[in-house]
């Protein structure tokens, strides 16, 4: 495994590739990117969460996200609120065009999934959420080794 350089990480990075631009297309009628798909799917989980929660589900830099939510507001699918516990914070809303576009959105989701996804059965499908699962862990926590080393 140690020499196998034919890498799981290069071909998770090119789906990730094609995902984007997967995206790009879907969302090009909406006038929504990628980024800001993702910071609506946050909110779709839990509305009302603040910029910083929303960055720990993302791992955004702190600056990107807080231009993705102006813009998101610009376009009317959000409302950004001083949170009243901490006023240096936002809070992100959902607004009623956001809302209604929640179906799309998981239109949008399973039709990626179901082209990841053909020919997977069941079981390979729940072995593969272990596994990814259990990769995102340990990359975080490489992560975080990385980041204390620099």
């Amino acid at each position: 495994m140690k020499n196998d350089h034919n890498i799981i990480g290069k071909k998770l990075f090119t789906v990730q590739r094609y995902f984007k631009m997967f995206l790009s297309y879907k969302l090009r009628d909406h006038e929504l990117r990628g980024a800001q798909f993702m910071v609506l799917l946050e909110l779709v989980k839990k509305d009302g969460l603040s910029q910083e929660a929303i960055n720990e589900g993302l791992l955004f830099d702190k600056g990107f996200l807080a231009k993705t939510a102006k813009s998101l507001e610009k376009e009317g699918y959000i409302i950004r609120k001083i949170n009243q516990e901490d006023r240096r914070a936002y809070q992100l809303f959902l607004t009623d065009k956001a809302k209604s576009f929640i179906p799309r959105m998981f239109k949008i989701l399973d039709e990626w999934d179901e082209t990841l996804l053909q020919e997977v059965n069941k079981e390979e499908v729940n072995l593969l959420k272990d596994i990814l699962n259990g990769m995102l862990e340990r990359v975080a926590v490489k992560c975080k080794e990385v980041k204390g080393e620099l």
